[in-house]
């Protein structure tokens, strides 16, 4: 039986299904299938669910231009729990998104009244065992049909040690009878009279807060009340920030009523904040305890005393370190930024995601072996054209979306399993045309030097725009800053940075193909080449690996399965290109064979309901690292500990490869001990507006952001490089 805001419980269970993979059969694919064998095969057992869900009635039947009530019913496993309307100091609420019929209205959840939920140090607002959210529904005030479907699709995250995001479809048909006609009550009555008696009403007592410090006092004028007789009285804000959640709310009884001590939490202003939210009051009473809450909803008395402006956090500040790589976007002019733009595009060619692209372009200058020849400096120029021009519609898309309110930065496109798949199957045919199993020619990567010119031409271009998408996943020194400045800047000014940095990117290869001198560095032609041609697909083999490791973390074994029907129809269109005679036939049954692949992958993405987003279980923490989040930083910074923050990406090299040589070494992890530091990571693989504000607070565009905290929380943060050694980071920490 429920009691007023306490809930009650049992199951349910993550939505991913995990799917067995066998190895493909194809030649082409073996090299993949390789890498990928041990994270494909899984249990096919559907993971145990934590939340039952299903949408219910309190009645049987409806009327036409009335209005009725439905809950989404959640039977919650023991000991787990989801959210209230306001979290707390972390969580998710509850989300319906409805699809009724036409003329059919529904009205926002109303809540009933929430449990307090401590979690370590922190405080959450939320539910456990068994919830009803109740949901106001209105019918148009004609109905033609015999019943009526409503169909609602629910999210909630539910949480223990760690928490899960889950969803439903749920839906109920509900029967229509005339306006004259009597209506039951649903078998759901019963329950939905208990949640009735659960939700806050309105409070009969006048109210008021005053401000007083850092405190905030909310009195109300409730002379009638007993004071033995309550057990328990407890503020629960509508907004985060208005208080600090986990602080003791201070009890004061005097004769006209009761006041609670509040401490101001994170959003301080100068001025008394208007108080919404529900005061929850138990009372002792001869039949048990009962518990009521009520809605508070009021302005600050004139005259409250204003809080003390408290000095700008370490993220408003977007703190700075020593050296030219560490330098804020906020303290570059244009002209700084431009050298730092073409400074790290230059250094942007010795990324491990961009080498192996362009060991394709310098064979194919070593091929004209004529040190300098004509046909060299037209690839060139072709290189140079399609690097600009992808860097031009970068810097456009980036525009379109920050003017369309969008919080995006560098290498945002990896943040879409989509886009990731596409680089799975472009990779993919890259390699195998690599590793011999068909030609495609130099019109697409610039290999081949019985082309024609026009040929080799578009593959100069086209080389130029696959190296500049590869490397949109890295960053290198001195670039952070320039993109942060750029996409702060009007529009002139952001083209003509990432037009810098597109430069500086696509200089060596300009230079080497321009060039007599340089030219005649590279080794004379032979069958080298077509060796170290083959050689160079494994590289690409194992992007492709990679790619679907992020596809993993992404979109879990619903992305790997999406990335097997790809990879097996690109490997069988390599096969008919390869075995095929007549060339427009080739490329029509290849065409085909992607186009099919991509159809079933998209539709399994579909059909899951994980389209570019994250069903994987959100870790709380680990024995290294916690999970990074504003007020976990806040919290930390109030308790003087120095911390650690590190934005990260799961298709960002530049992080893994500074995370396995730095941030997983002895050295960084003793350091920590040292200084009793906290190490917090951020995950960035897909779209978080938070990351991205904490990126943009920095003068960041993406990822990494390596940022130490000193344990006093007056002084300023410490950037540290985009490219980390063990050495660097315990430096760093000594100089605390």
């Amino acid at each position: 039986m429920w009691t007023a805001g306490n809930v009650y419980s049992p199951e349910f269970a993550n939505r991913s299904p995990m799917l067995r993979l066998r190895a493909a059969t194809l030649t082409a694919l073996l090299a993949v299938a390789a890498v990928l064998a041990p994270g494909c095969v899984a249990s096919t057992a559907e993971p145990q669910r934590k939340v039952e869900a299903d949408l219910i009635a309190p009645v049987s039947a409806i009327r036409a231009g009335e209005s009725f009530t439905v809950g989404l019913r959640q039977r919650i496993t023991p000991n787990w729990h989801t959210y209230w309307k306001n979290p707390g100091d972390s969580g998710e609420p509850t989300r319906l998104t409805w699809q009724l019929p036409d003329g059919f209205t529904a009205s926002e959840i109303h809540w009933p009244v929430p449990d307090a939920i401590p979690v370590g140090p922190l405080m959450n607002y939320g539910y456990s065992d068994e919830l009803l959210l109740p949901v106001t529904i209105t019918a148009p005030a004609t109905l033609d049909q015999q019943n009526v479907t409503l169909t609602a699709k629910a999210e909630w995250l539910v949480c223990e040690k760690i928490c899960i995001p889950e969803e439903k479809t749920v839906s109920l048909t509900l029967p229509v009878v005339r306006k004259d006609a009597s209506i039951a009550p649903g078998a759901h009555a019963t329950l939905f009279e208990e949640t009735r008696r659960a939700l806050p009403v309105d409070l009969g007592w006048p109210v008021s807060v005053v401000g007083a410090g850092d405190s905030l006092r909310l009195k109300a004028n409730a002379s009638g009340l007993d004071p033995s007789q309550v057990a328990d009285i407890r503020f629960f804000p509508d907004t985060w920030g208005l208080i600090e959640n986990a602080a003791p709310q201070k009890i004061a009884w005097s004769s006209d009523g009761v006041t609670l001590t509040l401490r101001r939490g994170e959003l301080k202003r100068d001025e008394v904040p208007r108080l919404t939210g529900v005061l929850a009051l138990t009372e002792s009473l001869p039949g048990g305890k009962v518990r009521n809450g009520f809605m508070i909803d009021t302005d600050p008395e004139p005259g409250s005393s204003a809080v003390a402006a408290l000095p700008a956090t370490p993220l408003s500040q977007g703190g700075a370190g020593s050296g030219t790589d560490t330098m804020s976007a906020g303290g570059l002019t244009l002209w700084q930024a431009l050298l730092f733009a073409v400074i790290g595009g230059l250094i942007l060619n010795l990324m491990p995601c961009v080498l192996p692209i362009l060991s394709l372009k310098v064979m194919a200058l070593a091929s004209h072996g004529d040190g300098g020849s004509a046909g060299a400096a037209r690839g060139g120029f072709a290189y140079l054209v399609g690097v600009m021009l992808s860097f031009a519609v970068l810097a456009g898309v980036l525009l379109a979306l920050r003017g369309a309110g969008e919080a995006l930065g560098w290498g945002f496109q990896f943040q879409s399993p989509v886009f990731v798949l596409v680089m799975c199957a472009l990779f993919l045919a890259l390699a195998l045309s690599m590793s011999g199993f068909f030609e495609i020619g130099g019109s697409v990567i610039g290999i081949g030097d019985g082309l024609t010119r026009r040929g080799g031409l578009a593959g100069s271009f086209f080389t130029g725009v696959l190296a500049t998408i590869a490397a949109t996943p890295c960053t290198a020194p001195f670039m952070g800053a320039a993109i942060g400045f750029a996409l702060t800047r009007p529009a002139l000014e952001t083209v003509v940075v990432l037009q810098a940095l597109g430069l500086g990117f696509a200089l060596p290869i300009f230079v080497l193909s321009v060039s007599g001198a340089a030219h005649r560095l590279l080794p004379k032609p032979g069958p080298w080449m077509n060796t170290l041609k083959q050689l160079l697909a494994f590289p690409l083999y194992a992007t492709v690996a990679w790619l679907v490791w992020v596809l993993s973390v992404q979109s879990g074994s619903d992305g790997v399965l999406a990335a097997a029907f790809v990879l097996v129809g690109v490997g069988f269109g390599a096969w008919l290109l390869g075995r095929t005679g007549h060339a427009p036939l080739r490329l029509a049954a290849a065409g085909a064979a992607a186009v099919l692949a991509f159809g079933i992958a998209l539709a399994q993405f579909d059909a899951s309901g994980v389209h570019e987003r994250t069903p994987r279980v959100a870790e709380a923490g680990s024995p290294d690292y916690e999970a990074f989040s504003e007020r976990r930083l806040d919290e930390l910074r109030a308790q003087g500990r120095p911390v650690f923050v590190n934005l990260t990406a799961a298709w960002c090299i530049s992080c893994k490869v500074n995370e396995r040589l730095a941030l997983q070494s002895d050295g960084f992890r003793a350091a920590l001990r040292r200084h009793n530091a906290v190490y917090l990571k951020g995950d960035w693989t897909n779209r978080d507006d938070a990351i991205s504000r904490v990126l943009k607070s920095f003068g960041r565009a993406g990822v990494p952001l390596y940022v130490l905290y000193p344990a006093d929380a007056r002084a300023e943060p410490i950037v540290l490089p985009q490219l980390l050694t063990e050495a660097i980071v315990v430096r760093h920490f000594a100089a605390l």
